[in-house]
């Protein structure tokens, strides 16, 4: 018959596509994790360690040594065999496990086969077969002498040969191992064991630290004798096995049988392998269901919950944290004092100072090492109950897979594993227990009042701590569906008196009860005294594992997927709400659900943008052919799962190219002008973080200096990044209340580098190139030409441009007309000022030369009376060299705005002046840029409400003027009303542009106009009279050419004077660095004449007459 089963499964192995393929390290999905993460899972092994081989085998145990009448036996014995498990070998990078469980972790493996074991821990269950060792415990490897099918190899351990006393009649570990499938695949498994075998070589020493602190090395290696003969100098204190070793354990050890328990595990130890070698039988199993002895139960729970795997890889990882971060103060250490003294009061190890001594360091080098987590309420309890048992050292890294891998999530700051499985356990209890739910629901009792104890203290603080240990030493072995299977038992023991509570307490109260009658016989009526002997607890355990041992580590998993997601919907509105609600007075300035897109879009982002940090680096290290060995084995799991407030510690800042995602999520002139997928409607709900993040929806960012600029202004440090604080206050200035003297100053602050009021030459370039930049992807409707604006342009279909063709028309205006009103940055003294007053203005000229920073007029209007000389192009001064070049030299003295080696620079007021004196500028200011950062639909309909400016006269009043009733004689506002009159049109904008307190400009026209007649008359040398030049320039107009004149200047990129017309066509040209020259009849120039000639300007304005002679208007456009 084992022919026949040899011969089978040699046949599958054919077949079988895990002989051929070495699998390699795969992703996770988003709802199923890795393979190796199930590895993991599955065999209790640090994070560094990944499935790299694995094949179908057979395993060989040798018989029993006590049924062995002779030790020279034992090679016969080997080679005859004992009890015999079929299964799966699988090899990792330092360890080589065995399963009874079929399990496949390849990448051509289904979901179903890698979670075949349905939460066996440790590859079994509890009547399975397995072990997991360290490579480093492996003495030698053999192969066998076999039939040529058979592939077998024997095994010897380190087991019992490391320490330097060796119990009598010592004998190694050995055992065998038959690797069933083609010889090719045999081979490869075996060379791949071989390399591995190697590199662990260096690692014995670690292992020597690790057992030599182990107490079943201690009984079994003879030292317990010789420590108990007071002469023998070699002999050796015992390990240390807690602090019942000082204070007495917890119970009776009589009662408790504590010497027969230890001599069944002696026994077990010397069949199948202590501490780091150990074979799990199902004899194993039952051993740790009838409970463990006191001193070997610290280690137990070390073996079973992979703990001591975790140790091996860096054994002095505890003492040098606590050397490393010794004296450092944090808040988690603050919190950790206010606990000890709280910990299990009632063991005595724990009212003395050795014993809060020892819970200080444990948990204090637990929160240095696992900073994310620190230290959560709770945590101190359980460690005080590991101390029992363990040594400070054992119960660190216990602690460490107690948090990360058995109950993740039950100590977090958001508690979320612990609110999850109270879903999950109501959940249980409806479906094996609908009475008692149906009753408990209309009671309106909360069962998550006594069951969220249970599951968080792990039952130390609900039970005497006697029988909680009893819960303990399965919970390590099998899984957290322990907890759920006590709990279950408890209220099916319970139910009859469950049934009448009508309230929490009545219900706390049985329960409770209960708890304190645990030691007491179930059956104290029953005359079978064998059925009197059986306390309470023992049916408990029965009713668990018996009555709900169809709770698996399956039901769970798929009562936590089921689940999840409203639990931490639940976490997650809680944490948003309290967030919101303090963030402070800024976010005053924004609705509840701008504040609530805000949030939900910043940790989208941050999440987002982490998550692919991660597969970066990941990939990274596959490149460059690096092993996942993590740099401290302690530390949060690389299995858990991140991706949601809800799950624990967020991240708390965003540094610049995660803002750089944000603004690209949030405005559209932040995305990138690559092409790239489309952008999802992310934002069209609430955010949930629903799995993983979706990181290849989103649009790729921009990366321009104003977004730069705009992350320092936001961050307090920008060496930290930005919090929510930052990035609400931020915006909160922005799309606040609408108050465009606040947008502009906010802009101005932008580029005002060294906080001094004051923007220099280079800045103002910078200040175009970010206009541009933010105008680039259109306005969405917020900009728009004003009707009357239009109207003073009619019958002129061609020259009608888009918005954007205007707006790089005001942009080119902005450049010119900041650097016209630019001061020099650098003064000179009071007294040379005032002397080169009088003659900077006699002499101002505008030179013509194509290397002057910028022309923006005519070098000379002339009039009929003056003919042009022959060869010279009309409209070009009759200069003579050193003339021309005279003039140049008086004309750059004269404006530094011409010498680029002359510092210049704006201020604020001017800035503004600027803007308000263009149209497209003034509502881009005011309706576009706050606008342009888009969060919800509710926020987006409150920015269309009045602005806080409407009282200052600005191009958009115009429409709104136009709209009031003209029945008698409307009134003009006054300088604060800011309102239009009807049909007033340009001229009304600029009369109350005046008389609003901007009168500077008019200042600065009247000085340029008289030294712009001044260098006509010297340039051609004209001795004409006062009143022949006042007459020309009455009916030549030079006016709207003036630079800085009223209507050059209101008129911006629509103005009425022919410059300002060129400007708006040729605006492409400009911003290129182009020199455009555009001749325009006197049709052209007089564009106010039919519209306005009847309306005479009170305010001393003049208007542009009609003209015989053409214009020559003449722009050079400096590169940007």
């Amino acid at each position: 018959m084992m022919q026949w089963t040899s011969l089978v499964q040699k046949a599958q192995s054919f077949i079988d596509p895990a002989n051929f393929t070495i699998p390699n390290l795969t992703s996770s999905s988003d709802r199923n994790p890795s393979k190796s993460s199930l590895f993991r899972q599955q065999f209790r092994l640090p994070d560094s360690q990944n499935p790299l081989q694995e094949i179908t085998a057979e395993l060989i145990l040798p018989v029993s040594h006590t049924s062995s009448s002779a030790s020279g036996a034992q090679s016969k014995n080997i080679d005859r065999g004992g009890n015999r498990y079929a299964g799966r070998l699988h090899l990792s990078e330092r360890f080589l496990c065995f399963s009874t469980q079929p399990t496949s972790f390849l990448p051509s493996a289904t979901l179903a086969t890698s979670t075949y074991w349905a939460g066996q821990t440790n590859g079994t269950g509890p009547s399975g077969n397995g072990f997991t060792i360290p490579l480093c415990s492996i003495r030698r490897v053999e192969r066998l002498n076999s039939q040529s099918h058979i592939f077998s190899l024997a095994l010897t351990t380190w087991n019992g040969a490391l320490g330097k006393q060796q119990a009598p009649g010592f004998t190694p570990q050995r055992f065998t191992i038959e690797l069933v499938g083609s010889r090719q695949a045999c081979e490869r498994f075996c060379d791949g064991l071989k390399k591995n075998l190697r590199e662990s070589m260096k690692e014995i020493e670690n292992l020597r630290l690790v057992v030599n602190d182990c107490y079943s090395e201690y009984l079994l290696s003879g030292a317990k004798s010789k420590a108990q003969s007071a002469d023998d100098p070699e002999a050796r204190p015992p390990p240390d096995a807690g602090l019942g070793m000082l204070f007495r354990y917890p119970g009776d050890a009589r009662k408790l049988r504590d010497r027969s328990k230890m001599r069944l595990w002696g026994e077990y130890f010397r069949e199948n392998g202590r501490n780091a070698t150990l074979i799990r039988q199902p004899t194993f199993h039952k051993l740790i269901r009838v409970g463990l002895p006191n001193r070997l139960r610290g280690e137990i729970w070390e073996v079973a919950s992979g703990s001591l795997n975790l140790r091996l890889r860096s054994p002095k990882l505890y003492e040098q944290t606590l050397a490393k971060f010794e004296g450092q103060e944090s808040l988690a250490i603050d919190e950790i004092e206010k606990d000890l003294n709280r910990s299990l009061p009632e063991y005595a190890g724990f009212q003395s100072e050795e014993g809060i001594g020892r819970l200080r360091r444990v948990l204090t080098a637990y929160s240095w090492t696992n900073a994310e987590i620190g230290y959560c309420q709770a945590m101190n309890i359980v460690v005080a109950a590991l101390l029992i048992y363990m040594s400070e050292a054992q119960a660190f890294f216990l602690l460490s897979v107690l948090c990360d891998r058995l109950v993740p999530g039950y100590y977090s700051t958001t508690m979320y594993g612990t609110l999850l499985d109270q879903k999950v356990f109501e959940s249980l209890v409806e479906k094996t227990m609908p009475i008692l739910w149906d009753h408990l629901n209309k009671s309106d009792v909360q069962l998550s009042v006594v069951s969220l104890p249970w599951f968080l203290s792990l039952y130390i603080n609900s039970m005497p701590l006697v029988f909680a240990f009893r819960v303990l030493d399965v919970f390590f072995l099998e899984g957290p569906k322990v907890l759920f299977q006590v709990g279950l038992a408890i209220l099916r023991i319970n139910g009859e008196e469950l049934l009448d509570v009508q309230d929490d307490g009545s219900f706390i109260s049985v329960l409770k009860s209960y708890f304190s009658r645990l030691d007491e016989s179930a059956h104290p009526r029953s005359e079978n005294p064998k059925l009197r002997a059986i306390t309470r607890f023992q049916e408990l355990m029965v009713v668990a594992f018996k009555e709900f041992s169809q709770i698996t580590h399956q039901t769970i998993t798929e009562q936590r997927e089921k689940h999840k997601d409203a639990v931490l919907e639940n976490i997650e509105s809680f944490a948003k709400r309290t967030s919101i609600r303090n963030l402070g007075p800024e976010s005053k300035k924004l609705s509840s659900d701008d504040l609530g897109a805000i949030y939900d879009r910043y940790y989208e982002v941050l999440y987002d943008y982490q998550q692919r940090q991660k597969v970066i680096e990941e990939e990274k290290k596959r490149q460059e052919r690096k092993k996942s060995q993590r740099v401290s084995v302690i530390g949060p799991s690389v299995d858990r799962e991140v991706g949601r407030v809800g799950l624990g510690p967020s991240p708390t800042h965003m540094d610049y190219n995660a803002f750089r995602e944000f603004l690209a999520a949030t405005a559209k002139w932040a995305i990138a002008d690559s092409p790239g997928p489309s952008r999802k409607q992310s934002d069209s709900g609430s955010f949930r973080g629903l799995g993983r993040p979706t990181m290849n929806k989103r649009p790729s960012p921009a990366d321009h200096e104003f977004m730069q600029r705009l992350f320092r202004k936001w961050s307090t440090d920008p060496d930290d990044g930005l919090s929510l604080q930052d990035v609400v206050n931020g915006i909160a200035r922005l799309k606040g209340p609408r108050d465009i003297m606040n947008n502009i100053t906010y802009f101005f602050d932008l580029y005002d580098d060294n906080g001094d009021g004051k923007v220099d030459r280079e800045g103002i370039l910078r200040m175009s190139e970010a206009l541009l930049f933010l105008s680039r992807r259109g306005f969405d409707g917020t900009i728009t030409p004003s009707q009357s604006t239009e109207n003073l342009m009619p019958g002129k279909e061609e020259d009608k441009l888009s918005t954007g063709e205007r707006f790089l028309g005001s942009v080119s205006s902005f450049i010119r007309r900041c650097f016209e009103y630019a001061d020099p940055t650098k003064k000179t003294l009071e007294a040379e000022k005032l002397a080169e007053t009088t003659d900077n203005l006699n002499s101002f000229s505008i030179g013509d030369d194509e290397e002057d920073l910028i022309d923006v007029g005519d070098d000379e209007v002339k009039s009929e009376s003056t003919p042009s000389p022959e060869g010279e192009t009309p409209g070009t001064p009759s200069l003579e060299p050193t003339e021309r070049k005279r003039a140049r030299s008086t004309s750059e003295a004269a404006n530094p705005a011409l010498d680029p080696n002359n510092p210049l620079h704006i201020t604020l007021p001017t800035f503004r002046m600027v803007v308000l004196a263009d149209e497209l500028l003034e509502q881009f200011f005011d309706n576009y840029f706050p606008q342009s950062f888009h969060l919800s639909e509710q926020g987006a309909a409150a920015a269309q409400l009045p602005s806080l400016s409407s009282n200052l006269t600005t191009f958009s009043n115009i429409g709104a003027a136009k709209q009031q009733p003209t029945s008698s004689g409307p009134t003009v506002a006054g300088a604060s009303g800011g309102i239009v009159p009807p049909n007033r049109g340009l001229r009304g904008v600029l009369d109350n542009i005046v008389t609003d307190g901007i009168r500077m400009a008019a200042e600065v026209k009247k000085r340029m106009d008289e030294a712009q007649r001044e260098l006509e008359r010297n340039a051609l040398n004209r001795d004409d009279d006062d009143e022949d030049d006042e007459d020309d320039d009455g009916h030549h107009g030079t006016a709207p050419a003036i630079v800085g004149g009223i209507s050059s200047w209101g008129a911006g990129a629509y103005g009425a004077d022919p410059e300002r017309r060129s400007v708006r066509e040729t605006d492409r040209d400009l911003l290129e660095g182009a020199e455009v020259v555009n001749i325009r009849g006197k049709d052209d120039v007089s564009l106010l004449d039919d519209k306005d000639s009847h309306q005479e300007s009170s305010s001393g304005q003049r208007t542009a007459a009609g003209s015989d002679d053409k214009v020559v208007s003449k722009v050079v456009e400096f590169e940007s």
